[in-house]
């Protein structure tokens, strides 16, 4: 069983807010007919992190995931003991971080690449001798070993180079190799591939998959891009100032919890419904008092839930296809439609809005234009309820 690393407990993160912040809510406020002193004070500090509970293990990638100024960034200074949180812990194999007198060997075990890394006075291999230099290693013992590091993030030949002479994505790369030589048992990550070209994004993919297979290094990634997380992490936690949801990126995409992650991950035709009653192994959902859609999902009797559909799981005719009613299946009207790359993003109008993706082939064979009558069809399997808050 993999060592636990790192439990992070009830952490929570509120800074004083701007004078700016405050006199915008005073301004709210003046103009609401509900005010009190209470509501003043609490209104002080601007919450950044709220209860965050989080529990990494050795090798295990881990992916922080929300939109821009969600709290990302705020959690991995919390972790590198760059901040101090306001409330809550953070255990390194059981020790807690703050106000330790190992505080310092604890950091040591800890490397953070950062979004937009500084590059120090020097060459490359100055710079990535740093973090062995400031811990008194011999720099003699370590030149095949900087050597080597360079290599994996293809700056190799680069040693003697003015670390300042780096392009954008050569800086993003040196960061690593700086990280990667003190041989951390945590690597934290900002945005790594943030305004990179997609070149210099896939090589440092390739970095991190590296780190993954062949280093005894757990990893947390911040990002804001969905699609890098899928692919890179073990397990994603959605953020935005609390964790709204964590688990398996196939159960994010299949199974979210609520509407913030639904929306988040690209679930689409998300609708607010009713639960009204069961029909053999399905369950029936009202959606507005318009549409009854059928679902495999279990919820109980009169509970309010969304509704959620992906795009690409619906399919369009001309004529209804299902006389059994084993599908979902509706008539409408297209309102709209937009590429998207190879797809056609089809607006069709059932009482509710709905969004269609087809290729463009089947959209071209199809031969409906803005105002078309047609059908849309999806299965009960691909209809995903989720909590309504």
């Amino acid at each position: 069983m993999k060592e636990k690393l790192l439990d992070i407990i009830d952490l929570s993160k509120s800074v004083p807010k701007s004078n700016a912040e405050k006199r915008n809510k005073s301004n709210e406020q003046r103009k609401s007919s509900i005010w009190n002193n209470h509501q003043s004070s609490e209104n002080e500090n601007k919450v950044i992190l709220k209860n965050i509970n989080l529990h990494i293990r050795e090798r295990e990638t881990i992916g922080l995931i929300g939109p821009t100024g969600c709290g990302k960034t705020s959690l991995l200074r919390l972790i590198n003991m760059l901040d101090e949180p306001s409330s809550g812990k953070i255990l390194y194999k059981g020790e807690n971080v703050y106000k330790n007198k190992n505080s310092l060997e604890i950091r040591r075990n800890i490397a953070m690449v950062f979004q937009k890394p500084i590059v120090l006075k020097g060459t490359v291999f100055d710079n990535v001798y740093y973090g062995l230099k400031v811990r008194n290693m011999e720099k003699e013992k370590y030149v095949q070993d900087i050597s080597n590091i360079l290599k994996k993030v293809g700056l190799e030949g680069y040693e003697n180079q003015n670390a300042s002479t780096l392009s954008g994505g050569e800086i993003q790369r040196l960061a690593f190799a700086r990280a990667l030589i003190i041989k951390p048992k945590i690597l934290l990550l900002d945005e790594p591939t943030a305004n990179l070209d997609p070149r210099t994004t896939e090589r440092i993919g390739k970095v991190i998959q590296d780190i993954r297979e062949n280093e005894d290094t757990a990893i947390v990634i911040a990002t804001h891009n969905l699609i890098l997380g899928q692919k890179l992490c073990d397990e994603i936690a959605i953020i935005d100032k609390e964790i709204f949801q964590f688990g398996k990126t196939e159960d994010l995409f299949k199974k979210p919890k609520n509407r913030f992650v639904a929306e988040f991950v690209g679930m689409g035709n998300i609708q607010q419904g009713i639960v009204r009653k069961r029909e053999g192994n399905f369950t029936l959902v009202d959606e507005s008092n318009q549409l009854s859609i059928l679902s495999k999902c279990n919820f109980q009797e009169g509970e309010e839930v969304y509704i959620g559909t992906r795009p690409e799981d619906i399919t369009i005719s001309k004529e209804r296809v299902d006389e059994e009613n084993k599908l979902n299946q509706f008539k409408g009207k297209m309102l709209d439609y937009n590429y998207h790359g190879a797809l056609v993003d089809l607006k069709v109008d059932i009482g509710e809005q709905f969004s269609v993706y087809l290729t463009k082939k089947s959209f071209l064979d199809l031969k409906v234009d803005i105002g078309s009558d047609m059908w849309i069809q999806f299965k009960p399997e691909s209809v995903h309820l989720f909590e309504y808050k």
